[in-house]
């Protein structure tokens, strides 16, 4: 299922009656919350594949019965437990810290540092839910569209705004393509997120501060040293 000329608010409705999905948090029992607790355990450490709605069912103290009642499938649980996640990514809402970071009158590279901050901070606080839907959003055609045609696409809107704002003032290079530039900033970020979630011990060796500071420093100014600097000068 692939509906990119959705809205969100309709994309949400379309899976939600695909799946029998109540996305109403004041309306979860005890029962259901267990449910997706024991769901979003199992399914970061073994995979949406690996996961049995039997292994779910015993962790979460229920019968398997139970599950397919709430949520009819595998998949519904699944997407139950990750759209409310997509959601908070793709409104403004969750911009707004963003925004008001860029709003300020600051050097870049210490709005660069803060925005590293902000997001860095808000996916380590939902790093199981996020390493979900990295991963399953690979073989889920319902994710891949959330987080190609909401998140990407919310994000990359006012991250393009403001860099070619930035462009016109000079404060940034304007022989660089915008999506470039945007690109740049969330590779260095994402890499920064998954280095510290995987391989901490070789690739993030400083404390967060320190790493931070040095992100915004090779995002603005690249990593070449003054000889190279000076050979391309020449060229």
């Amino acid at each position: 299922m692939t509906e990119p000329d959705k809205t969100w608010e309709e994309w949400i409705r379309l899976v939600a009656d695909e799946y029998g999905l109540n996305l109403d948090k004041d309306k979860e029992t005890e029962k259901q919350k267990r449910i997706l607790e024991a769901a979003l355990h199992i399914f970061s450490e073994r995979g949406f594949e690996g996961t049995s709605t039997h292994a779910i069912a015993e962790k979460a103290g229920v019968a398997e019965a139970t599950i397919f009642k709430h949520y009819r499938s595998k998949k519904g649980l699944l997407l139950h437990l990750v759209i409310p996640a997509i959601s908070r990514v793709a409104t403004p809402y969750l911009l707004r810290p963003v925004l008001k970071i860029l709003d300020q009158e600051k050097p870049l590279e210490e709005l660069m540092r803060e925005i590293y901050a902000d997001r860095v901070g808000l996916m380590e606080r939902n790093w199981k839910r996020v390493k979900l839907i990295l991963v399953e959003s690979l073989f889920q055609p319902e994710l891949r569209v959330a987080l190609q045609e909401h998140v990407a696409r919310a994000f990359y809107q006012v991250m393009s705004e403001r860099i070619e704002e930035w462009k016109r003032e000079g404060r940034l290079r304007d022989d660089l393509p915008t999506h470039v530039i945007a690109r740049s900033l969330v590779s260095i970020g994402g890499g920064y997120i998954l280095t510290k979630n995987l391989v901490t011990e070789l690739l993030v060796q400083g404390k967060e501060e320190e790493e931070l500071a040095w992100m915004a420093d090779v995002l603005l100014h690249g990593i070449a040293g003054p000889k190279e600097r000076r050979a391309f000068r020449e060229e």
